[in-house]
This record gives C-alpha cells, structure tokens and sequence, in this order.
C-alpha cells in the first residue's frame, strides 16, 4: 500500500507540485487548501504523514499541529512543516509543539521527498506488533535530535543531507542569535556550530550553552575554516568538544558526530565495576591509555579517539599501548595537540606525558 500524505497548503501552486512530485515518488496524496478541510480529513482518514504550512489564510497551522499532537489517533503522526525561512517565530513554535521537521520556502522538491520518506520510515510501529530492539550501539547512533548553525546557505544544507543519512532529525540554523532561542524551545542532542558567525560568534555562544544547565553537556562540534591554535584554544576553554574542518570530506563530519553521541549514549557512560588490584604496578595497555589521555589537556569527548589516531599513525595499537610504544609515538601524539593547543600548551602537555615513560613515575597513583 502506497504511503498517505495530507498536504495542507493555501497555494494551489504548491498543492499540485507536491502532489506530482509525491506521486511520481509513489506517495498517494490527498490535498487540503486550509484548516477546516484538513481537519475533516483527520478525523475520516489516517495518514502516514502530514505536509503542513504554518501560515493558512483560514487559521493558524501550528494549531492544527497542536489539535493533532491533543488526539491519540494523531499524536504520533510525522508533521513535516512548510514556512518561508523569515517566518523563524511560527518555526520555532511549531518545533516546540511537536512538528518533526520543516522545509523553509522555496523549497527544493527532491529534499521534500526524501524526508517524507525518512519521516514516514523512522514512524514507531504499532504498540501490539513486537520488535527485536537495535543493538545498543546501533540505536545510539541514529534518530537524535542536531543543531546545525553555519551561514552560508550552500554549506548548511550539504552537513544537513549528509547527516541525515544516519537518521538524524536536523534543526538548521544561520546565526547563533536564531539558535539560542531553537535550544530554549527544545532538547538537542549535539550543536555543530561555526566559528566565525555573523553578529554572536560561535566561541561567544558556547559559552552561553555551557552555561545553562541543561545544556552543560550537550557535545559542541565547532567548523573551522582553518586552524588558528590561540582560536581553538579559547574555544576548548569555552567548552568545545571538537573541531571539523570546513574543507575536509562530510564523510569525516559523520564519523565524528557519530563518535560524539556514542559517547553520551547511556552505554558508553557506564562503567563496568573495577575488579580490585593486587600492589600497583606499570600501567599497560588501556591503562597507560587512559593516564596519556588524561594529560593531554584535551576535552573528555575528543582526547581518547585523538590520541588513539595519533598512536595508530605511529603502527601502534592504544589499547596495547606500552612504555616503549608510547615512546614511539609521542611525536605523533604531539602533532595532534598542535591542532588544538598553543604551542606552549603543547610542550606543557607533552612533558607530562614523556613522564610516563620514566621508571620513576610509572606506578599507578
């Protein structure tokens, strides 16, 4: 059976060119001009999905999204809203009422089809049908809730299409002064966010973020155009877990959100209990991992997977990490702080470091 769609839209022009588009895509539709018609189509037909304008000459669209949201027969329907990228009021609204997601106008007809179906497929199955539950890890890394906030057009729209295609609900957004507001109206689940932003730069926002409590520790991912060390480094101060260059492939962007929310899934969070220890001795493996991870100076969310790349550039494997590989990798280890790090943070960092590969400092504190 073909999925159904009610569009609700006042414009005759949108109505018939989502209804070609949808159909040839093998969506079966049915087309209401304002509220009264769609809520009569509510209440006689159920749909897998419902394209809706929040601004309706007959009413107000995020009301009728509301009513949904009110009935049980509705509640769980995906709502994909349709409003001009002015209209950030009426957007904000709907979000914080449960739309699932919008399309600002004009929209791009192949985008609108490819998140109706996304929409309609991420849709919970009935309550009585039971289901196999995903591996944990696997759930971790899909269906979260992203803000996005960059200003150029061109580049928002490539990070959201890419990350979509792990299943993630994208909020975008082009100033932080837009995107400060979107977090108050609803949760997230990670911020990438520019660094250099018209207006509030995206140092000045974290800050912000980080200090709200329920935000405190969302993971922040921050773009940068190119590596400035003193720049970065204020950002990490700020509360930044991570930077993405805005040159590298998208692919590397979606390795690293995924990395992100796999560490604040509830699994990674939790630790197996510690087995007790006879008398100390030299840390080894994962151990002497974590202690190099704990003085690299870097953000929890990002130490571990950038020092184990630097091992793993030196031909060694982190969780085998002993005094003699270490000291072959260190000069890796310190290229990846330069990323981050001032230069004198650098060296500081690093004779921390050197020091666990010193007989006098290798038993355990």
């Amino acid at each position: 059976m073909k999925p159904r769609v009610l569009i609700v839209d006042d414009s005759a022009t949108v109505r018939a060119d989502l209804r070609v588009v949808l159909g040839a895509a093998g969506f079966s539709t049915l087309l209401c001009g304002g509220i009264g018609g769609a809520r009569k189509a509510l209440s006689e037909e159920r749909f897998d999905l419902v394209i809706l304008d929040v601004l309706l000459q007959d009413g107000d669209g995020v009301d009728l999204l509301m009513e949904m949201r009110a009935h049980e027969r509705t509640s769980q329907v995906p709502v994909l809203l349709l409003s001009s990228e002015s209209a950030v009021g009426a957007r904000l609204r709907g979000l914080s009422e449960g739309a699932s997601d919008y399309v600002g106008k004009p929209y791009d007809s192949a985008f609108v089809v490819k998140r109706a179906r996304e929409l309609i497929q991420s849709r919970p199955p009935p309550p009585s049908k039971a289901i196999e539950p995903e591996p944990p890890l696997v759930a971790a890394a899909r269906r979260r809730r992203l803000l996005v906030v960059d200003d150029s057009p061109t580049f928002l729209q490539a990070v959201v299409e890419e990350l979509r295609q792990d299943g993630h609900d994208l909020i975008p957004a082009r100033s932080a002064e837009e995107a400060l507001p979107l977090l108050e109206a609803q949760p997230v689940d990670c911020v990438l966010m520019d660094l250099m932003l018209p207006g509030m730069d995206g140092i000045s926002a974290t800050r912000i973020i980080r200090s709200r409590p329920a935000l405190a520790s969302v993971p922040v991912l921050m773009f940068t155009s190119r590596f400035e060390s003193q720049k970065m480094a204020e950002a990490l101060n700020a509360g930044v877990d991570a930077f993405c260059p805005k040159a590298s492939d998208l692919g590397l962007l979606r390795a690293q959100v995924r990395n992100l929310l796999r560490r604040q899934s509830p699994e990674a969070e939790s630790a197996a209990p510690a087995k007790p220890s006879a008398a100390p001795k030299p840390p080894e493996g994962s151990a002497l991992l974590e202690r190099v991870v704990a003085r690299s100076g870097l953000s929890p969310v990002i130490a571990s997977s950038t020092i184990s790349r630097a091992c793993r550039r030196a031909s060694v494997e982190p969780q085998q990490l002993s005094v003699v590989s270490l000291t072959q990798a260190l000069p890796f280890i310190r290229e990846a702080l330069r990323v981050f790090l001032t230069e004198h943070e650098t060296r500081q960092r690093m004779a921390d470091i050197e020091e666990l590969t010193r007989d006098g400092h290798l038993a355990m504190v």
